[in-house]
């Protein structure tokens, strides 16, 4: 494979190198020819040619080229055009002009036909080169590293071919026949690498074979001077048909896949190969096809083709470069709103010009003018993103504006001073006279006023609201002021009044939006502030009336939060003091072993201290696994019960018998949790307390939930002892937990006839407080 590559890379230098050496010995002449009886006149001369630079007139008779017959020249017997001449001799009106030594003189063809095109090949050398030295080998990045390749030398083979050179024209034709099929091939491999694929790979075996196909048949064109006039435009039109194939095997991808991560792997596709290709097939291809002239020459509708690498950089590198689906949308708005304004400069143009325009030099003029207000709209974007807040004042940025008070919204504890900063903000940055609040109580009719406010404003206030929705950012605006909806409840309504601005202006459009913003942000704030208030007085209920039970949401958010202590403490001892432990007593050990002249006593010793560091490391563990059970997300609960039961008989004196025959549900972690630390309470309560000898454990589930019966033959209690229960044996913990998930528990005991509890947790969770 490695000598393939290096012939396939000698193969792309040299022609190249060749296709350099065109450009530069050879300008583009742009003369198109007729054969009128024995002479050969100029038909048409195209701008930014040698001929346009040289004012060459149509109509011009072509005398020699390279001092031979015109008709002898390749270029004049098979494409009825002059190029690659260094001599021409021409005769017009009776007056012979020879042109000797013809070379580049003008810096647009220089920079067309050379400077662009060596300088992306070279671009492109270097992009194959990272693809190849950094990133993992792969398959498609060989695809890959052949796709720009081919479109490099592809963009450098049009200099030529426009300068008719004959193996220019065949490579320009075959490689641009060549891309679709490429990238079709290329994108097969990299969507297999990812486990993707929606075609078969005999699409592209097939697709090969049709560009070989057409290529010869271009060959044969080539040279033959009688071949049949359609042959000449086979290459254009199968180019247009690989590429409606290449966009719709993309778009099957993307129906198929949209609704996955790969989804915007396919519009970033779409839109880098859009915008590489648009132009070429619509401002230049089709054209040409259809009217015979282009819109824009061949060497500029390439330069779109610089899409293409950035676009498949991001395919290798998995790296989003960009928002793609951003970036779509903010071209089209920028294109929609650009094309009314486009079409009136172009009338404009039209009509105050001299000159009658062809269709051709319409649509360039539309193009130019459209591309520049898309350009200057989104340039714009940027500099007013990057630029404003240095161009105006922060306290006068409504931005910046709004960016502070968000952060000191969030330190604010209670309703006053939240509005008290909203005022002073409001103040500072719209410059006005005054800014107050107040509320109004739809039920009474009362008004809290958190500044006095004249009578006769609250009045008029009051018939505007009337008039209106009562929507949060309603601006009501009258010749003393403006208001401002800031809250709305089905009982009262915040509104924020200022007396007009200092400059006596009316607000403009920015400084409504500012208010709006600010208004639904309060208002967001204020219920925030309400529900928070309204929390802390149903805590404040609970913590006095110690007959109800915490709300379900609140004992599951007080577990989660002890869960996740027990985690990290767990963590926090395994990885500080468990370690090290463990370096001590391999210390220790290594100590023992190595040191033969140790004396006896000393060793003994050492021995003893040894084997207590080792019941240290043992107990630490047993904390750790205490704390947070190891593997009990990926074990499972029956297995993770099973192992919690097994450590409970090697330090207990009974006997535990558990049953899981009928358990078969998947849980979520917090179900999981609950019945392991339930069984565990159960299990440590019954080695404490219950002097029980057996203990029965059966877990199973049905249509309602989850069921746990725990039961032992230890001493009981009596029943009237129950009510203290949990408080007396520290099993308040199970209450809660059932609590939180809204679950029910049973208990059933009386002395010498053990304990029994039966608990059922529901599987779906429902909101509120279980009585």
């Amino acid at each position: 494979m490695y000598w393939k590559a290096v012939l396939i890379l000698i193969f792309f230098l040299t022609t190249a190198g060749y296709f350099t050496y065109l450009s530069i010995a050879y300008p583009y002449m742009g003369i198109d020819v007729r054969q009128d009886g024995d002479r050969y006149v100029i038909n048409s001369v195209s701008q930014q040619s040698w001929a346009d630079r040289e004012g060459i007139q149509p109509g011009a008779e072509i005398k020699w080229i390279e001092d031979r017959p015109p008709g002898e020249h390749y270029t004049v017997e098979y494409f009825n055009a002059v190029e690659k001449v260094d001599n021409l001799t021409l005769q017009l009106n009776g007056t012979v002009n020879g042109y000797k030594d013809i070379e580049i003189t003008g810096m647009h063809d220089w920079v067309l036909s050379t400077i662009l095109p060596a300088g992306f090949f070279v671009l492109i050398l270097g992009i194959a080169y990272i693809l190849f030295q950094f990133v993992a080998k792969r398959p498609s990045i060989n695809m890959l590293i052949l796709f720009f390749m081919t479109i490099a030398l592809a963009y450098m083979s049009n200099s030529g071919a426009a300068r008719l050179d004959l193996y220019a024209l065949f490579l320009n034709r075959a490689l641009f026949l060549l891309v679709p099929v490429i990238m079709i091939h290329f994108l097969h491999q990299y969507f297999k690498e990812l486990d993707v694929e929606w075609y078969s790979r005999k699409v592209y075996i097939v697709l090969y074979g049709f560009v070989i196909a057409v290529s010869l048949t271009e060959l044969y064109n080539m040279q033959t001077n009688d071949a049949p006039s359609i042959l000449a435009v086979v290459p254009h039109y199968s180019f247009l048909i690989l590429l409606a194939l290449m966009f719709l095997v993309i778009c099957l991808g993307y129906r198929k896949y949209k609704d996955s991560s790969y989804g915007p792997i396919f519009k970033y596709i779409n839109l880098g190969l859009g915008v590489a290709f648009f132009p070429y097939i619509f401002f230049y291809l089709a054209p040409t096809l259809v009217v015979g002239d282009y819109i824009i020459p061949l060497n500029v509708a390439a330069l779109s083709i610089i899409a293409l690498p950035i676009t498949f950089l991001y395919l290798v590198t998995r790296q989003r470069l960009i928002d793609i689906t951003f970036v779509m949308t903010r071209l089209r708005y920028y294109a929609l709103i650009s094309f009314l304004p486009s079409i009136f400069i172009l009338l404009l143009v039209m009509y105050l010009g001299d000159e009658t325009f062809s269709l051709i030099k319409m649509s360039q003029l539309y193009l130019s003018v459209h591309g520049l207000l898309i350009l200057f709209l989104s340039l714009k974007e940027t500099l007013d993103f990057r630029l404003q807040r240095r161009l105006f004042a922060a306290k006068y940025s409504y931005q910046e504006s709004m960016h502070r008070l968000s952060q000191e919204m969030k330190e604010k504890k209670n309703v006053v001073d939240l509005l008290k900063r909203i005022r002073y903000e409001i103040k500072n940055v719209l410059n006005v006279k005054d800014v107050r609040m107040y509320s109004k109580h739809f039920n009474s009719g009362m008004y809290c006023v958190h500044s006095e406010m004249p009578f006769h404003v609250l009045k008029k206030l009051d018939d505007a609201i009337s008039n209106t929705d009562g929507e949060i950012g309603t601006i009501i605006e009258s010749e003393e002021g403006f208001g401002v909806i800031i809250g709305y409840s089905l009982n009262k309504i915040t509104l924020m009044w200022c007396a007009g601005k200092k400059d006596f202006t009316n607000l403009n459009r920015d400084e409504k939006t500012y208010l709006q913003t600010i208004a639904h942000n309060t208002n967001i704030a204020l219920e925030n502030l309400n529900t928070i208030e309204d929390l802390f007085n149903q805590l404040k209920d609970l913590k006095s009336d110690q007959t109800q039970r915490y709300p379900a949401w609140l004992s599951r958010l007080l577990f989660t939060i002890a869960e996740n202590q027990r985690k990290q403490l767990s963590i926090d001892l395994h990885d500080t003091v468990l370690q090290e432990q463990l370096f001590l007593y391999r210390r220790l050990d290594d100590m023992l072993e190595n040191r033969q002249d140790m004396a006896a006593s000393t060793r003994s010793e050492l021995d003893m201290f040894k084997e207590s560091l080792l019941d240290s490391i043992h107990l630490i563990r047993e904390t750790c696994n205490e704390l947070r059970p190891a593997f009990i997300e990926e074990v499972g609960l029956v297995q993770s019960l099973q192992n919690l039961i097994q450590q409970y008989q090697l330090r207990s004196n009974f006997t535990v018998y558990f049953d899981d025959s009928s358990f078969s549900e998947d849980l979520d972690q917090e179900r999981v949790l609950a019945v392991y630390r339930i069984v565990q309470e159960l299990l440590s309560n019954a080695m404490k307390h219950s002097y029980a000898k057996i203990v029965k454990l059966r877990l199973y589930n049905d249509e309602n939930g989850i069921n746990l019966i725990y039961s032992d033959n230890g001493i009981g209690m009596e029943y009237e002892e129950k009510k203290d229960l949990f408080s007396h044996i520290g099993l308040s913990g199970i209450e809660q937990r059932v609590n939180g998930l809204n679950g029910n528990y049973q208990v059933n005991s009386s002395p010498g006839k053990g304990f029994t509890m039966k608990v059922e947790l529901p599987l779906t969770y429902r909101k509120g407080v279980v009585s």
